[in-house]
């Protein structure tokens, strides 16, 4: 297989350089962020930080603590709108890029920034996105994400202006209006979200109309190896998965030139370790994983200065890979394709602990399935009865019915070790965003008084 390099002097290096290239990196930051920003400045001096004792980066990681969503939630409300985090950038005169994130944890709008310097860079990020997945500039492209406020879709859509691709910003439009736009500018590419690119193929009726795209590029949520498969099936296109978040401005680990690989040996997604600094930790000792681990993601930027990211723990989780996983011989550390899950949303059902998933693999390797959502509740004994939802990619009747709902319960028996109710749907909401396949309407027990 042909690689495609967008910078060799890092994709052909060892791993060696890469990590002394990222700590002479941190070297420079740190005492800046210091002396510049007064939430890190303040969150290290109560931490007992002593900069002239990070002397290596496993110094930095012992002795750096983590900051998190509720954090910045915290600084922003102290000090509104922008926080002191944002409080140098904001008032430095410059121009900046203002994004927010959607808020549906529940723990409250996050505000992000970027001066053009970084947005530069984060630019030239994407074009290792663009490259490795053999799109050249110039390329049309769709993108089905909004663009709004919120950094999805926005950042995505500046990447691509910077790498010179002819850009179709349909994220608006409805579903119907996007395959019509579709049939009629036949781009070679789509941008997106993984759930959603699901539900424009089971929207088509006629198979050409998506016969232009050779690229999907997924991403934006979690989910299992078999919806993956089914895409490339559907779309006959090859998915490039990726994987970013708001708070770090953009997406930074891609699938290379092998793409998501196969269910036996899944592909990797490469951290950009010449930009990122990535750990995948063991939360409970904080020590990075070893390869083929599953651990914690964290986050530091060795570009932002202006608006510093240092060690941003995102509550995501991932099979670690050393870059030697690949084939492609890149010395990029990275995750596993498919492996990516939330670390705070394990699922107690009937007193087990279910990942959403395990679940969403299981469903998604039946084929009739088009979209699903699991609705949780409590019957008269206020024992959790849990109902998967679903619908299929066309309608079915009588028999088939029957045995569909029985594969889909034996299947989700098999995987979690509880029994499911099962419901044919005509309709389940989308959404051009993350997927929210769970709900959660169980009659909350009160507890016994002492």
């Amino acid at each position: 297989m042909e690689l495609r390099y967008e910078n060799e002097h890092f994709e052909r290096t060892d791993r060696a350089a890469i990590r002394t290239y990222q700590w002479d990196k941190l070297k420079e930051l740190l005492p800046r962020v210091s002396a510049t920003n007064a939430f890190y400045a303040e969150g290290w001096r109560a931490a007992g930080v002593d900069l002239a004792r990070v002397k290596s980066l496993d110094d930095f990681s012992r002795q750096i603590p983590m900051f998190e969503k509720k954090d910045y939630v915290d600084d922003q409300n102290r000090h509104p709108p922008f926080g002191k985090r944002l409080e140098q950038s904001v008032s430095s005169g410059e121009q900046i890029e203002i994004y927010t994130t959607s808020g549906t944890s529940g723990q409250g709008v996050e505000v992000h920034a970027q001066t053009m310097r970084e947005l530069k860079e984060m630019q030239s990020m994407y074009r290792y996105m663009f490259r490795w997945s053999g799109i050249e500039r110039g390329d049309h492209i769709f993108f089905t994400l909004p663009v709004t406020m919120l950094g999805g879709g926005r950042i995505e859509y500046q990447g691509a202006l910077g790498y010179g691709l002819t850009t179709y910003t349909v994220g608006n439009d409805s579903a119907q209006r996007k395959l019509d736009l579709l049939k009629r500018f036949r781009p070679s590419a789509m941008f997106g979200s993984t759930s959603y690119f699901g539900h424009l193929a089971a929207l088509a009726t006629d198979p050409d109309d998506l016969s232009s795209v050779d690229v999907l590029l997924a991403g934006l949520e979690g989910t299992g190896f078999s919806y993956l498969e089914q895409l490339e099936e559907m779309w006959l296109a090859k998915v490039h998965d990726r994987f970013g978040c708001t708070q770090l401005k953009s997406d930074f680990m891609f699938t290379c030139e092998h793409g998501i690989g196969s269910a036996a040996r899944p592909g990797m997604l490469h951290n950009l370790d010449p930009y990122i600094f990535m750990e995948v930790i063991d939360p409970a000792t904080g020590a990075q994983v070893a390869d083929g681990e599953f651990g914690e993601l964290v986050f530091t930027s060795l570009y932002h200065a202006d608006n510093p990211v240092i060690r941003c723990r995102v509550r995501d989780g991932g099979v670690y890979r050393d870059g030697s996983y690949c084939a492609c011989g890149r010395p990029f550390g990275g995750i596993e394709v498919a492996s990516v899950a939330r670390t705070d949303d394990v699922k107690k059902v009937k007193g087990v602990n279910i990942f959403p998933q395990a679940v969403d693999d299981t469903m998604y390797s039946l084929s009739l399935v088009d979209e699903y959502e699991i609705l949780l509740t409590s019957n008269t004994e206020l024992s959790d009865v849990a109902t998967v939802r679903v619908m299929t990619k066309h309608a079915i009747g009588g028999e088939e019915q029957a045995s569909f709902c029985q594969a889909v319960r034996e299947g989700l028996r098999d995987t979690t070790g509880i029994q499911f109710d099962c419901e044919l749907v005509d309709s389940l909401e989308r959404s051009e965003y993350k997927v929210r396949r769970w709900k959660d309407e169980r009659i909350a027990r009160e507890k016994p008084q002492n």
